[in-house]
Formats: C-alpha cells, sequence, structure tokens
C-alpha cells in the first residue's frame, strides 16, 4: 500500500480537490463581501444580514468568511512546500527565476484591476462626491498598490482594490519561503517556529502580516506531516484516521454553528478546579478563535491531498473553479462597484440587493468574466512573460519547466 501511494505521489502534478477548495475559499470572500452593497458611500451600511440571499445555506460564509484569507494563506503553505522547496533549497530555482514566476503570475491582472478600480473610483468621487467602499484611493496608496505594498504596514487603510491586500502580504511571504527554504532546512521544527513566531508575536503589531506567516508556515507544516504519512508503512491507516478527524471536525464545528450554549463549557462546579475557571474560559476561547486556522483547515487539506494522493484525481471536473480562483477574487469588488453604479443610476435601492435572483445573475456574470480572463487574457500574458526563461504553458494551465518538465504554478 506504501508503495502504490508513493508511486502516485511521484507522478502526481496537480491536486485538483485543493483546486477546488481555494475557488471555493476565493467565492465565500465574494459572499463575505457581500454586504459592500449596503455601504453609504465608505461608510458601513445598515442591513438585516438574515434577509441576505440563501442566508439559510450561506448564513456562515456571511458572518465568518473573512476566515476564507487564512485557508488561501494555508494551501499556499502546503502548495509552495510541495512544488518548490526541495528544488529552492538544491539551488535549482534561482531569486530571479522564482519572482518571475510569481510576478507573471500575480502582477498582470493585479495591474488590470487596479487600474480600472482607480478610473472608476475618480469617476465616481467625480460625480457623486464619494467613493465606494473604500476611501483611500489617493497617490500614495496607488504608489503602494503598484508595487503590491498595499498591505506592509505603511498604508492608512484598505484602498482601490482593496481585497488585493492578502496578495500583497503574500508577496513578501513567498520571499520569506524563499529565503527559509535556501538558507535553513526544510524541517518541521522550523516552520513551526515560524508560524508560532507570526501568530503570537507579529500578529500582535500587524495582523495581515502576522496571519499570512502563521498559516502560510502551517500549511508548510502540514506538507510535511503529508509527506511523511504517504512514505509511512501505515500509509493507508493514517489517511484513514485523518479523513475521520477531518469529518468529525467538521461536524463539531456545524453543531456548534447551530447555537450550542459555550457557557456550559465550565469548570466552576468542579471540585478543586472551580478557582481556575476564569483561566478555563480563556482557553476555551482560545480555541474556538483559533479552531478554524489550526484544526479545521489543516485537517481538510491534509485529509483531501491524501485521498486524492491514494484514490487519484479528486474534483478534475470541476477544477476550472479553483483555476479562476484568482480572478474571482481580484475582480468581484470592481465588478461589485459597476453593478453598484448601474443600479444606483436607475434609482435602485438596497432591497435589490436581498434578491436571491440578483445574487445568481451577479454570480453568473463573475464566473463568466472570470473564466474569460483566465483564458484570454491571464493565461496569454502569463505565457508571453514566460517565452524567454525556458518556462511553458500546457493546455490545462499549469506550467512545466522544460529542463525538468515539473509543474510550476
Amino acid at each position: 500500500m506504501c508503495d502504490i501511494m508513493n508511486r502516485q505521489q511521484n507522478v502526481i502534478e496537480r491536486f485538483y480537490s485543493l483546486d477546488v477548495l481555494r475557488g471555493l475559499a476565493a467565492l465565500s470572500v465574494v459572499l463575505w463581501h457581500w454586504q459592500h452593497f449596503f455601504f453609504s458611500g465608505t461608510k458601513p451600511g445598515t442591513f438585516d444580514v438574515t434577509r441576505l440571499p440563501f442566508y439559510e445555506w450561506f448564513f456562515v460564509l456571511y458572518t465568518k468568511g473573512w476566515l476564507a484569507v487564512d485557508l488561501f494563506f494555508t494551501l499556499s503553505g502546503f502548495i509552495f512546500y510541495w512544488l518548490y522547496s526541495k528544488r529552492v533549497s538544491e539551488g535549482e530555482i534561482s531569486p530571479s527565476k522564482f519572482a518571475l514566476l510569481r510576478f507573471s503570475r500575480l502582477y498582470p491582472l493585479h495591474f488590470a484591476t487596479l487600474f480600472i478600480v482607480a478610473v472608476s473610483q475618480f469617476w465616481l468621487s467625480n460625480a457623486s462626491g464619494h467613493y465606494f467602499v473604500y476611501s483611500n484611493n489617493d497617490s500614495k496608496h496607488f504608489l503602494l498598490n503598484l508595487i503590491f505594498a498595499s498591505s506592509w504596514g505603511f498604508e492608512r487603510g484598505y484602498s482601490f482594490n482593496g481585497p488585493i491586500w492578502s496578495v500583497s502580504v503574500e508577496v513578501l511571504l513567498y520571499a520569506l519561503f524563499f529565503s527559509c527554504s535556501r538558507l535553513f532546512p526544510v524541517r518541521a521544527i522550523v516552520m513551526i517556529i515560524i508560524s508560532i513566531v507570526g501568530f503570537l508575536v507579529i500578529q500582535k503589531y500587524y495582523q495581515p502580516i502576522g496571519r499570512g506567516i502563521g498559516s502560510f508556515f502551517l500549511g508548510g507544516c502540514i506538507f510535511l506531516a503529508y509527506q511523511a504519512i504517504v512514505r509511512s508503512h501505515r500509509a493507508a491507516a493514517l489517511a484513514k484516521c485523518v479523513a475521520i478527524l477531518m469529518i468529525s471536525a467538521w461536524a463539531a464545528t456545524i453543531v456548534a454553528q447551530q447555537g450550542v450554549d459555550l457557557s456550559l463549557l465550565t469548570v466552576h462546579s468542579v471540585p478543586f478546579l472551580w478557582r481556575f475557571d476564569a483561566s478555563f474560559q480563556w482557553i476555551v476561547q482560545k480555541i474556538l478563535s483559533f479552531w478554524p486556522v489550526l484544526v479545521l483547515f489543516p485537517l481538510t487539506i491534509l485529509s483531501l491531498a491524501l485521498i486524492e494522493t491514494h484514490r487519484g484525481p479528486l474534483g478534475r471536473r470541476v477544477s476550472f473553479i479553483g483555476d479562476i480562483s484568482y480572478s474571482s477574487y481580484l475582480l468581484h469588488f470592481p465588478l461589485q462597484l459597476l453593478f453598484f453604479v448601474v443600479l444606483a443610476r436607475f434609482a435602485a435601492n438596497s432591497s435589490v440587493y436581498y434578491s436571491p435572483w440578483f445574487m445568481l445573475s451577479f454570480f453568473t456574470v463573475l464566473i463568466a468574466v472570470c473564466f474569460v480572463s483566465f483564458r484570454y487574457f491571464e493565461m496569454p500574458v502569463q505565457k508571453y512573460l514566460r517565452q524567454q526563461t525556458g518556462l511553458t504553458l500546457r493546455s490545462t494551465g499549469a506550467v512545466r519547466d522544460k529542463a525538468t518538465q515539473r509543474p510550476l504554478p
């Protein structure tokens, strides 16, 4: 069994299930940002969250959808340690080649959406006297966005295409990942220390980068756990255990979301322990706040990777959701701005944003635009930028090094 899993790991070129997970996370952020439609200029408006479209299905995403960004970071850590860590540590990939790989994938759409939002916000400001949602649309923040530094601590807040803040943090994470992989051994202890520093130290001073570092290097630890399991003589049994733990974690999360009275979690009436009740409550709250990031997301990623390694491609038919994850993440705010301007021109009131039909129309347009962007803009521009570097694109959109024929995202 172990030999089979090892052979599959050696030839696996894409975790389709993780691509789908990334795509679903991007769409979760869109649902979290549905509140943008209720803004009054740049100030949050009041709305009834229970009236939002399909609330009974998406209530968690309407209230906790921002956690999908932590899932992005963790997924990136897993994928980058899977694809790059060995080759970076062995000097197979140079800093300039690594930088070009990331630049060619991320920057073209970022620049396009930055320009679109800048022009749209400028026009809206002149027409109505206010911006839409994000207010720091000045020359300083334009420059910060231009160099991918919109969330490095120099900003006064979100600006232009606001969701790009997490991609800005990822750019720093890529540099830190490359440096650590080149200078230090790829060991769990190294990644655990960096992750803890991110969560417990850096996050206190600057939350975006702290969240990013903590989750990204946690993703690296998950990859090492995955690697250890597929090499184990008990790979099948361990994979089943991880799957059971994942299902149990999701079941516990769903039950907790149904309104469990957390005040019952107390040791106040337990002999000899009542004096520690305050500390116990603090620990419980910390566990609950970090539960998705430290337990739910890692188990999900690890379990999906193991299942796909053992049973073959999982989610290949819907993998296009992963292909358009970057475009859906970057294009949803410009599209929201466009819908808002058009509806405001027809004097539509905010009740239209409660309509399920409006949401279905918005997502239909968004997915169509993202597909066109991915197929006819992002991939062609990426291919053009990589032509001179010995990299080539496969028809699926994945990238291979001509020398090694290994996939490069």
